[in-house]
C-alpha cells in the first residue's frame, strides 16, 4: 500500500534451551540480523517491535478512527553512562550510528505527534545501545505493553506506518 518493500524476521531471541530469558537477547539475534543485512543491502531501515512492560493496571491505549489503539514509544540507546559525575560511552557498546538514529526517532516523534496525537509517548533515553548499531535509521519500537490487546497493538501499525511513510518522504 505504501510502495515499500519489506522484509520481517519473526525469530524470538528471548529462549534459551526452551526457558525464557531477555538476558543477551540482543547479542543473540545480532549475528541473525547481520546477516539479513549482508544478504541485503538495499535495506535502509530497521524496526525491533517490542511490548513495553508496565505495571498491571497501567493502559496503554488511545483511539484513533474509531479503534482501540495501543500508544508507542521510540526507544533510544545512547550508548552512554556516568562514570565519576562523566558522561562517557559505554565500553563494548559503540554506536557509530547513534546521532542518526537519535535524529530518525525524534523525526518519528514529531511527525506522529502532528498526524496522530495521543499516539506516540515520550522518546526514551537509556543508556544500552539494544540493536540500534546496525543502520544509521534503526528504531526500536515499544508497541504498548502487556496490558494491551493483540488486537490493539495490530491496530498501531497503520498508524505507525503512516508516521514512517511520512518521515521517509519528509511530508512532515
Amino acid at each position: 500500500e505504501y510502495g515499500i518493500e519489506t522484509m520481517h524476521c519473526t525469530e524470538s531471541f528471548d529462549y534459551v534451551d526452551s526457558k525464557m530469558t531477555t538476558t543477551g537477547a540482543y547479542e543473540r539475534m545480532e549475528p541473525v540480523i547481520r546477516q539479513i543485512l549482508d544478504e541485503n543491502p538495499s535495506i535502509e531501515i530497521a524496526i525491533d517491535l517490542h511490548r513495553d512492560g508496565v505495571a498491571d493496571d497501567t493502559r496503554l491505549v488511545t483511539e484513533i478512527d474509531g479503534k482501540s489503539t495501543a500508544q508507542i514509544m521510540f526507544f533510544n540507546g545512547l550508548c552512554r553512562v556516568y562514570e565519576n559525575g562523566e558522561l562517557v560511552p559505554a565500553a563494548g557498546l559503540d554506536n557509530a550510528n547513534l546521532e542518526e538514529n537519535l535524529a530518525f526517532s525524534f523525526a518519528m516523534k514529531y511527525a506522529g505527534d502532528k498526524m496522530f496525537p495521543g499516539l506516540v509517548r515520550r522518546n526514551y533515553l537509556k543508556a544500552y545501545r539494544y540493536s540500534l548499531h546496525m543502520l544509521p535509521k534503526s528504531l526500536l519500537v515499544e508497541v504498548g505493553a502487556q496490558t494491551n490487546t493483540k488486537e490493539e497493538a495490530l491496530n498501531a501499525m497503520e498508524p505507525l506506518a503512516e508516521i514512517l511513510v511520512a518521515v521517509i518522504n519528509k511530508n512532515t
